[in-house]
């Protein structure tokens, strides 16, 4: 087989969300949604605001634990082991599953600080030549390295709003996950912020599986390669992104895409 054989070979499924419904205080938000995501790929979840991308997107680390009132059902699979079993530690799950939200959230700390914390909270390095290679390695992978190399020991408060998201992301791939969720990374960045963010992606998917929620369809055509389409708590289309946005099999995808309703 050859070399660009094997790049279009069907990439090996990493996560699974199977028959998955979520209800917040008895009230459905998703209904027995059944989605596969593929290894080093971006997959990215689209739709209206409410239509259940990001409880969708939260069940995948088991932020839902979290919310009060929240009943997950069904299944999600990490590598084909149910990742709701009662044998699941939380906590190490997010270690596997990395999440960087909407807003940048950098940890009231130093910039070095911020990317060593998860490393050190599970023990990953045994000297401080071993965190300091971490925290560079990361923050070379975040594309940020260059910018703050000779600023790790100021605020990571003092960035701008593109520099906190990419340290956002560094901290996050500090604990070498499997999956990294993306809810929304660039929504609160300026255009210049958000290409230096969607090169990245494109970088980081080498390495990683992402999930990104967005709101732009003209990023997730950028960005991504396979991508869902959530309505009303229901899958309507999913496919490669290419054919979701060329040639739509649905209706509704097709009026969604062209911006008809939003």
């Amino acid at each position: 087989m050859t070399k660009k054989d094997k790049t279009k070979k069907t990439p090996k499924t990493r996560m699974e969300a199977q028959n998955l419904s979520v209800l917040y205080g008895g009230k459905p938000a998703l209904h027995g949604v059944d989605l596969t995501i593929p290894n080093h790929r971006v997959t990215a979840l689209i739709g209206p605001s409410g239509c259940g991308k990001s409880t969708f997107l939260r069940c995948l680390n088991r932020m839902n634990d979290l919310v009060e009132g929240c009943e997950v059902q069904g299944k999600v699979l990490l590598d084909n082991n149910n990742i709701y079993s009662s044998h699941v530690d939380p906590v190490l799950l997010r270690e596997k599953v990395g999440m960087v939200f909407q807003k940048p959230n950098p940890f009231p700390k130093s910039i070095y600080d911020n990317v060593a914390y998860g490393p050190r909270l599970h023990g990953m390095a045994d000297s401080r030549d071993a965190l300091d290679e971490i925290v560079q390695k990361s923050l070379k992978r975040a594309g940020i390295w260059k910018e703050v190399k000779d600023r790790l020991h100021e605020p990571g408060t003092a960035l701008s709003g593109g520099q906190q998201q990419r340290l956002c992301i560094a901290r996050t791939i500090a604990v070498n996950p499997e999956v990294v969720l993306m809810d929304e990374p660039c929504s609160a960045l300026d255009p210049i912020a958000t290409g230096i963010i969607e090169e990245l992606i494109a970088e980081l998917k080498k390495k990683y599986t992402i999930v990104i929620v967005t709101h732009s369809m003209q990023q997730a055509r950028r960005v991504s390669d396979y991508t869902a389409f959530f309505h009303l708590g229901n899958i309507v289309e999913k496919g490669e992104t290419a054919k979701i946005f060329e040639s739509p099999k649905k209706k509704q995808t097709k009026e969604y895409i062209s911006g008809k309703y939003g």
